[in-house]
């Protein structure tokens, strides 16, 4: 693992990486120069939670674990990036990573990630399927959670409360103004008569 990547090395697997695959490549190159390459051996800590937010890591080779206190979130593998980019509050990290085996890593600081979201929309599009891709997992996951806590309880005639809680609640319409035009009266100067 002591072997540094080149540029084109960097670009190369960036490119391989689905997120980043629709970014044009001479602008994947301008990212990629800008990663920094980092090594764990097995059982080093990547970052811990409440560490300063670490931007976006993309594993290289190797496997780390996202852990929430002794909980594993997440498997980062060969190709998996991991940012929080999208939350309001990514001051720190949410999680503790650890590295499983030997790994090697790109680490992305975050406002360069988002400066290439702002210039190529199709990587804002890629974040955006794969944020909704795990979502869909999660959601996946919470269902069949809920199956086989409904399944060691079979005695109840039906389902524990929590259970009859919908996954995602229900949000209220959004309330729209009752009178044309409020726009117009909105952006008017009020006068004092």
């Amino acid at each position: 693992m002591s072997d540094t990547l080149t540029l084109i090395e960097r670009t190369i697997f960036m490119k391989s990486v689905e997120i980043f695959a629709s970014i044009p490549t001479e602008a994947l190159a301008q990212l990629a120069a800008l990663a920094t390459e980092l090594t764990f051996d097995r059982g080093d800590i990547v970052f811990t939670e409440g560490d300063g937010d670490s931007g976006v890591l993309i594993v290289v080779d190797g496997t780390v674990e996202l852990r929430k206190g002794d909980t594993v979130v997440r498997l980062l593998q060969t190709g998996t990036v991991q940012g929080q980019l999208f939350l309001e509050k990514s001051d720190t990290e949410d999680y503790t990573a650890v590295a499983v085996v030997d790994t090697s890593a790109l680490s992305l600081r975050r406002r360069d990630v988002l400066q290439a979201l702002l210039d190529y929309p199709e990587f804002a599009l890629a974040m955006v399927q794969d944020l909704a891709r795990r979502n869909e997992q999660i959601v996946a996951r919470v269902i069949e959670l809920e199956e086989q806590l409904a399944a060691v309880s079979p005695g109840t005639s039906s389902a524990p409360a929590a259970l009859a809680d919908p996954i995602e609640p229900s949000s209220s319409p959004p309330m729209l103004p009752k009178r044309r035009g409020w726009w117009r009266l909105a952006a008017r100067p009020q006068t004092k008569g």
